[in-house]
C-alpha cells in the first residue's frame, strides 16, 4: 500500500503539471476527472493503511499482555504470576519464569518496586532516587539492580541488615521477604512482637524466626485477601514457616499480587486492577 500511495501522488503531480501546460477543453476535463478519481483512491489507500496499522498494534499489545510464561503448568501461583505479567511487573524475563529457582534479595526488591508502582496510584508510587547517597556499603551504583534497592531504602523501608549491608546477590530467606514486604504493606517499620506472632500463627518452628522479623510475621495475619496473606499466597497452608529457607521465584511473585491491608482503604490486587482496565474478570 505504501507503493500504491506513492504512485498515486506521483501521478497526481504529473497530471497537475499537464493541466498547467495548456490543453484542449476535452482533454482538461478528462484530466480533471482522472485527478478526482486518483484523489479518492489515495484517500482510500490512506484509510486502509491506518486500519492495518491499528490491527497490527492491537495484535502486538494483545500478545505482550496476554501471553503466559511457558513453565507455570504446575506452579500454584500461576494465575497470580500471569496477572502480574500483564501489568508489566516481569518485563525482560522472557518466556520462562523459572518458578522453582531461588530469588536473590536484589531481584525481589526489583520486582517489589515494579509491582508496587504498577498497582498503586501515581501519588503513592515509589520513586527512583539517583541523587541519594549510597545506602548500603556492599550495593554500589555499578550493581544492575542498585536503583531499585536505593529507591526502597530512600522511601524509608528497612530492607538491609543492621550493619548497613544489603547482600544483593544472596538468596532471599522467607523471614527476610516478609520483613521487606510487610513493611511496604503497612508503610512503616514494625517493632518485634514474638508473643503475638506465636499466638496468631502457631508455627511449630516459630522460635526460629529472628527477633527483628517477629512483628512483620505477626502482622501478615492481618493483611489477608482473596488468596490469603503473603505467607498463604506464597507457601499455602503450612504448619512450619522454615524462616531461614530460601524463597523461590514463584513464591516471591505470589506475595506481590496484593498490597496493603485488604478490606481497608489500601487494598489493591493485580486482579482488581486488571478488571478496572478491561472491565472483565481475569
Amino acid at each position: 500500500m505504501n507503493y500504491a500511495n506513492k504512485a498515486s501522488k506521483i501521478l497526481l503531480c504529473s497530471l497537475s503539471i499537464a493541466l498547467l501546460s495548456g490543453c484542449s477543453n476535452s482533454q482538461e476535463a478528462q484530466l480533471r476527472n482522472r485527478v478526482t478519481a486518483l484523489e479518492a483512491e489515495n484517500r482510500t489507500l490512506k484509510l486502509e493503511l491506518e486500519a492495518a496499522r491499528s490491527q497490527v498494534k492491537t495484535a502486538v499489545d494483545a500478545g505482550s499482555t496476554q501471553c503466559t510464561f511457558v513453565d507455570l503448568k504446575d506452579a500454584p501461583a500461576a494465575s497470580m504470576i500471569n496477572e502480574l505479567k500483564q501489568l508489566g511487573v516481569f518485563a525482560g524475563e522472557g518466556n520462562s519464569f523459572k518458578p522453582n529457582q531461588a530469588i536473590t534479595r536484589a531481584e525481589y526488591c526489583h520486582w517489589l518496586f515494579n509491582a508496587y508502582n504498577a498497582l498503586m496510584p501515581e501519588e503513592k508510587q515509589i520513586r527512583l532516587n539517583s541523587s541519594a547517597s549510597q545506602f548500603f556499603s556492599d550495593c554500589a551504583a555499578d550493581h544492575p539492580l542498585y536503583p531499585y534497592v536505593q529507591a526502597l531504602a530512600a522511601a524509608g523501608y528497612s530492607i538491609g541488615y543492621e550493619d548497613k549491608t544489603f547482600h544483593p546477590d544472596q538468596p532471599l530467606t522467607r523471614e527476610e521477604m516478609l520483613g521487606i514486604k510487610l513493611g511496604v504493606d503497612v508503610g512503616k517499620t514494625l517493632d518485634p512482637w514474638r508473643s503475638q506472632m506465636e499466638a496468631v500463627w502457631k508455627f511449630s518452628d516459630g522460635k526460629e524466626v529472628a527477633e527483628r522479623f517477629t512483628g512483620y510475621v505477626h502482622q501478615d495475619y492481618y493483611v489477608s485477601g482473596p488468596h490469603g496473606s503473603n505467607i498463604q499466597r506464597a507457601f499455602g497452608k503450612i504448619g512450619a514457616l522454615h524462616p531461614k529457607q530460601s524463597v523461590l521465584r514463584g513464591e516471591a511473585a505470589a506475595t506481590l499480587w496484593q498490597f496493603g491491608q485488604f478490606g481497608f482503604t489500601q487494598n489493591t490486587t493485580a486482579a482488581c486492577l486488571l478488571k478496572s482496565k478491561t472491565g472483565k474478570e481475569t
